[in-house]
């Protein structure tokens, strides 16, 4: 057992370590022996004790990753409570024997803490944790094997489709048949593995649910360990809960991915502990700390959606499940802003995935009217928290996704008007065709991916702009949503519009139509929230890309595809107060006429209306300005140290200075108006 928990971490001998199959078999020999207690575990959980973990002498815990502590943490932690146990033990000779045996054992000091204090441990208990291991280096290390295998099977049949397409498409070089040949044995070794995985794990579903059960009685003894199925959670977690090793919860969690996504495998089976636990832990750094374990979560909750399990009971949990109704979109908002830094060094591209499955799990929920509810009392108790985050993380992806996504069609476009010129075509030589190819295949599949992606963020932001506006015509996040729809109106309906256009655009998601239909939709849904009327000013600010000959562009090309009438002439109405809007900004800026320096937001050259004070670096810059900034980093932008809203500081003295400015500035231009207006025709001429 100890050689085998080194397979997942580096290459070892196979002659030195049990196969795979041997501990499947060992799996489904020691859940047999788990029956007699997994079928009464309410009233034989009580019997497992975490300290086994520390003190047992079978297996070696330590070295495991712990759910929540390091392990220097765990050591400190068993060691303050063996000092404790030291002080009560009412025997001094007792301590010196237990000294005298550690020292005679040669062990190292890690070993003395674990050995210090002795206990008596039932069977149940040994049995429960020795399953457990005996599960991690077995079937759940069958099942990860599974998994790559079925991962690494559809890349390379992507890549074999791809190659035989670039056959088919005139670059035949013999470099590229023996790659086809290749790929084909390999396609066909990993099928038969494939299939060798299915036959063992997948049809053995007495086996699946024996695992199953004894992975519910893991979450009900770890939910025990922090005072049960209870929310909030305590503000402190637990040692004994945070010590305890992570792949217990993450085995849970990669079974009931596997299961649920096996025909029927949870049709008989109480999914609701499961549920409260993922409820629970979900959103909680404190207590989980791998940030893709929580992920993991939101993938079982995903694969539970009733139009994916194929189960009507699956609708039960997320409609009449009151933890779930009380946290589960307030804890998905939550780890979608969380999941933007992980410190894994492929943060940026994994956050889309996981992001991917929140947001179909949110589109969901949406269409569950008390869900619906509870998402609208969290975007108006946390405004300016968790959910602004939210908005802005969505935001952002949705910018670099489109964005990414057209300009590789661009590209896309460009190898495709090459390759239609048949002659110059067939002239290069065949590695430079394939080579083309290759990166022809290649976008397409990125272009898939963002657009797919693309299409999802931005439907979320039309359904919540209709009846969650307020947050989008916050100050510091009103002028950024307005750029964001101009940019987007502008490559939908702008004069670059018809160079997006592609043989294919379903195979590649982009449906051009609808998202024109979104972006007009989600205009107007925020313009009829806009009780202040900010709104049509931060659209025409918008320098880089507004300008009013766009909307008219677009609402002509919105009549023609089908529109909502409504929606189109609400669109219109819209334009109409930008425009006014533009030219009432330009009035303005000729009556404030030439700006102080120090008035000016230095990031954005503009005029500053709430003035603070960046406590590290001394700058002062307009509140919206940096708040909008934080959202994304919280570092000062001119020095990287640590900054936070609440540190800003509010610099009183400047804003009244700027406003007696301006108070200024207008005084002067009414008094000029007025003078010329009362001043005699004819009275300039003869003053001259």
């Amino acid at each position: 057992m100890l050689v085998n928990s080194f397979c997942f971490l580096q290459q070892v001998d196979p002659l030195k370590c049990a196969s795979s199959g041997m501990f499947v078999n060992l799996s489904a020999v020691m859940l047999r022996l788990c029956e007699p207690f997994l079928d009464n575990m309410e009233s034989k959980k009580d019997k497992i004790d975490v300290n086994y973990l520390f003190y047992n002498n079978r297996i070696d815990f330590k070295d495991l990753t712990a759910i929540n502590a390091s392990s220097d943490e765990v050591s400190s932690w068993i060691e303050s409570i063996n000092n404790e146990h030291d002080q009560n033990s009412a025997s001094g000779e007792v301590r010196l024997m237990e000294s005298q045996e550690a020292t005679s054992s040669g062990k190292n000091s890690t070993s003395l803490v674990r050995c210090a204090k002795k206990e008596n441990f039932s069977f149940i208990c040994e049995c429960f944790f020795m399953t457990a291991r005996v599960l991690n280096l077995g079937l759940m290390k069958a099942i990860s094997d599974f998994k790559h295998i079925s991962q690494q099977l559809a890349r390379l049949e992507d890549d074999l489709e791809s190659n035989r397409a670039m056959r088919d498409q005139g670059g035949g070089s013999p470099q590229l048949e023996q790659d086809i040949n290749r790929l084909e044995k390999i396609v066909e070794i990993l099928t038969q593995d494939k299939f060798c995985y299915e036959a063992q794990i997948l049809r053995d579903g007495a086996f699946l649910q024996r695992a199953l059960s004894f992975y519910r009685l893991m979450i009900l003894w770890s939910v025990d360990l922090v005072g049960g199925f209870k929310m909030p959670l305590p503000s402190q977690c637990p040692k004994k809960f945070s010590c305890i090793p992570e792949h217990f919860l993450d085995d849970a969690m990669d079974l009931l991915v596997l299961t649920s996504r096996i025909p029927k495998a949870l049709e008989s089976f109480v999914l609701d502990d499961f549920l409260s636990f993922i409820i629970m832990f979900m959103g909680s750094t404190s207590y989980i700390k791998n940030p893709y374990l929580r992920a993991k979560m939101v993938e079982v909750l995903n694969c539970w959606m009733p139009q994916r399990s194929g189960l009507s009971s699956t609708a039960s949990l997320f409609e009449g499940h009151q933890l779930c109704l009380d946290y589960l979109v307030r804890n998905l908002l939550k780890l979608y802003v969380d999941i933007e830094f992980t410190g894994s060094h492929t943060q940026f591209f994994d956050k889309f995935n996981i992001r991917h499955n929140i947001a179909e799990l949110l589109e969901y929920l949406w269409d569950v009217p008390s869900h619906r509810n509870a998402w609208r009392q969290i975007a108006k108790e946390e405004e300016k928290g968790v959910y602004l985050n939210f908005l802005n993380f969505l935001i952002n992806d949705s910018i670099y996704l489109l964005d990414e996504s057209l300009n590789k069609i661009l590209e896309l476009k460009e190898i495709e008007a090459e390759m239609a010129n048949t002659i110059e075509w067939e002239r290069r030589p065949p590695q430079e065709r394939e080579e083309r190819l290759r990166v022809f295949h290649q976008w397409e599949n990125i272009v898939r991916f963002d657009m797919k992606l693309a299409n999802e963020d931005v439907g979320m932001l039309a359904f919540t702009s209709e009846q969650i506006p307020a947050p989008f015509l916050l100050p510091e996040m009103v002028e950024r949503v307005a750029s964001m729809l101009n940019y987007f109106l502008l490559q939908l309906a702008g004069p670059q519009r018809k160079s997006l256009t592609v043989k294919d655009p379903e195979k590649y998601e982009f449906k051009p139509k609808q998202l024109l239909k979104q972006i007009a939709t989600i205009y107007v849904h925020i313009s009829r929230g806009d009780k202040e009327a900010v709104f049509p000013a931060a659209i025409s600010k918008d320098g880089r890309a507004y300008n009013d000959q766009l909307f008219a562009s677009a609402a002509n090309i919105l009549w023609r595809i089908g529109g909502d009438p409504q929606i189109i002439k609400e669109f219109m109405q819209l334009a109409g107060k930008a425009k006014a809007a533009a030219s009432e900004a330009m009035d303005a800026e000729a009556i404030l006429g030439d700006i102080p320096d120090e008035f000016l937001d230095p990031i954005q050259y503009t005029l500053m209306k709430d003035p603070v004070i960046l406590p590290s670096s001394k700058v002062t810059i307009d509140r919206p300005v940096i708040i909008r900034h934080l959202l994304s980093d919280s570092t000062d932008p001119f020095n990287r140290s640590h900054l936070t809203q609440d540190m800003l500081i509010p610099n009183t003295e400047l804003k009244l200075q700027i406003e007696e400015f301006v108070r200024s500035q207008q005084s002067r231009k009414r008094t000029a108006a007025e003078s010329e207006i009362g001043e005699p025709d004819g009275t300039a001429d003869m003053v001259e």
